[in-house]
């Protein structure tokens, strides 16, 4: 695991196209109503990501198995290529990134995404709201958690 580097972007579009569709699979219409487009065409997301503080981790030479991207203590962004999910490399990236923030931590999360959500939850999240976000335009219902600073998490010390 490793700071983000600008040499990293290729990689890092590449994994946005592969993993991004899946924060909405659950969602009525995927994914006809979900189009994905490259990070490198989407302005609103790629700006986020270049205001963020960014996590990697390397995969020999085939890329990036994930990403995770902060600002201040909120998370804006974790992807894991979907080969590699299951191995504890979402969860390492968060408790690294949590190691980096002050304070409550927070996250929007797609509310049918049932798997990131039991990720976030086995991690000291606590859902708090929901409301209305929107991806390219189509609506879709975000759930609001926070993780508060000294939570304690299975494996994980307080941070």
């Amino acid at each position: 695991m490793r700071d983000y580097c600008p040499e990293d972007f290729d990689a890092l579009n590449a994994l946005y196209q592969r993993s991004k569709g899946d924060e909405f699979r659950f969602e009525k219409g995927w994914p006809d109503r979900f189009p994905i487009i490259p990070l490198s065409q989407d302005s609103d997301r790629l700006d986020m990501f270049n205001d963020s503080t960014a996590l990697v981790v390397d995969v020999d030479t085939t890329g990036l198995a994930g990403v995770i991207y902060w600002q201040h203590s909120h998370i804006v962004g974790l992807m894991v290529r979907p080969e590699f999910r299951g191995r504890g490399i979402g969860r390492a990236l968060m408790t690294a990134a949590f190691a980096r923030m002050a304070g409550t931590v927070t996250l929007d999360v797609v509310a049918s995404n049932v798997a990131a959500i039991r990720l976030y939850e086995s991690l000291g999240f606590q859902r708090v709201d929901q409301r209305e976000g929107r991806y390219q335009g189509v609506p879709v219902t975000m759930s609001m958690m926070r993780r508060g600073p000294r939570e304690r998490v299975q494996g994980l010390s307080p941070v």
